[in-house]
């Protein structure tokens, strides 16, 4: 069967929806068949996720830019074999507007075993998200090793017979413009928040990228040989890229919002040549 679970945030547009893109791959990952979705208890109803709950899942290799946000309602709630708080105060206020699905009601603190709340970062600045992101994703990785979904959810990969899921990174579409717009995000988060940003994980999404964002757009566009000097310049910054290289990463990239031509190439192999003098 397939198991339909509701993260329950405040208003849906935080870590209810982070919380809900980071369970989805923790159980596709385990190939069980789980339905993973969000609301909140007063839905900022339609409206996007923040910008900083954007911003750090982008560093997860997660695109949660169409979510919308939306109200717990009856339907939804009956709907929902188990509802998952993000915190115990948000429990409390389910239980009590729901008090029929209280018993399918739990805060991510008791199914994760742990007596904590991830705060709610709302107004904090972006390291603070991805400082909680990260808190929301081992407790939600404890509640899945806890067995308590696998014992109800039947194998995805039984029923359709197919090989378990990966973790290698990978995008939710493969245009060249959204490539390049996912790339260029990690690349300005980069340049401003250095110190919170891991580069390992990040230099890894902008790696996944590079083939989607150059496929060519015309007969005459060279973006594919481009691909393969930007992985080369990916290649010399195995450690975080200093200041400069890290503009010179976001310059290459940006040449790709338009055909790639002879100069472009000629432009980023001089780049290259002098990748290690760039400070």
């Amino acid at each position: 069967m397939t198991l339909h679970i509701l993260v329950v945030g405040a208003s849906d547009t935080g870590r209810a929806p982070m919380a809900a893109a980071l369970l989805r791959r923790l159980v596709q990952q385990r190939g069980l068949g789980v339905d993973v979705a969000s609301a909140g208890v007063v839905g900022h109803d339609d409206d996007p996720p923040e910008q900083e709950a954007r911003a750090a899942m982008l560093t997860f290799g997660l695109d949660i830019d169409g979510h919308r946000a939306r109200s717990a309602t009856d339907e939804l709630i009956s709907a929902a074999d188990e509802i998952v708080a993000v915190d115990s105060g948000t429990a409390r206020a389910l239980r009590a507007r729901f008090p029929a699905a209280g018993s399918r009601i739990w805060s991510l603190g008791e199914l994760a075993g742990r007596n904590r709340d991830v705060p709610d970062p709302f107004r904090m600045q972006v390291g603070a998200w991805m400082t909680y992101a990260r808190e929301l994703e081992a407790m939600l990785t404890a509640a899945c090793d806890s067995g308590r979904w696998s014992a109800i959810a039947e194998p995805e990969r039984i029923e359709r017979n197919e090989a378990p899921v990966t973790t290698t990174p990978s995008l939710p579409a493969t245009q060249p413009t959204v490539a390049l717009a996912h790339v260029l995000r990690l690349l300005d988060l980069l340049l401003e928040m250095p110190e919170v940003l891991d580069w390992a994980a990040a230099r890894m999404r902008i790696e996944a990228a590079i083939g989607p964002a150059t496929q060519p757009r015309t007969i005459v566009d060279m973006a594919s040989p481009y691909g393969g000097l930007l992985r080369a310049a990916l290649a010399l910054s195995a450690t975080p890229p200093k200041p400069a290289q890290a503009v010179a990463l976001r310059a290459a990239f940006t040449r790709l919002e338009r055909p790639i031509t002879a100069d472009g190439l000629t432009w980023l192999s001089a780049q290259i040549g002098g990748w290690a003098a760039l400070e």
